[in-house]
């Protein structure tokens, strides 16, 4: 079930994050978005298990973090994830999904490209220690 993240989802929203990223956001990161329509999470049988957090820049919507507790990958929550995204996007007005990757992440792109996302180009230096990836998926 994907739903809007709250105060008391924090604290599984950090350890995912810790688990999935070299550099992770800080809980105030996250603490300062809630309640924005764009932040939400998966939870199967009551324990967050992977969570996104999506904005509309323009005309498209820039998934800005996205993320699943390794214990729970491939069981296609990250897919389900994106397709809520997808939807998230076309309700307002969007024509694509966007969002940036390690370039040394390969495993990511893949994940992306087989969720129907392409590569649109490269941002040198986007990370301290790599390039982005930026990929997008249209939608309308």
């Amino acid at each position: 079930m994907i739903r809007k993240a709250k105060k008391f989802d924090i604290s599984a929203v950090l350890e995912i994050e810790e688990l999935s990223f070299q550099i992770p956001w800080p809980d105030y990161l996250f603490r300062s978005i809630l309640g924005n329509p764009g932040f939400v999470v998966y939870e199967k049988n009551n324990i967050v298990v992977g969570y996104v957090v999506i904005d509309i820049v323009k005309n498209y919507a820039h998934i800005a973090n996205i993320a699943v507790h390794p214990k729970y990958r491939r069981m296609k929550i990250g897919s389900y994830i994106i397709d809520w995204c997808e939807q998230f996007g076309k309700k307002r007005g969007t024509y694509a999904l966007i969002l940036e990757v390690r370039e040394k992440n390969i495993n990511a792109q893949r994940f992306y490209h087989e969720n129907g996302f392409y590569i649109k180009g490269i941002v040198p230096e986007y990370y301290i220690d790599d390039n982005a990836i930026v990929m997008e998926k249209i939608i309308s």
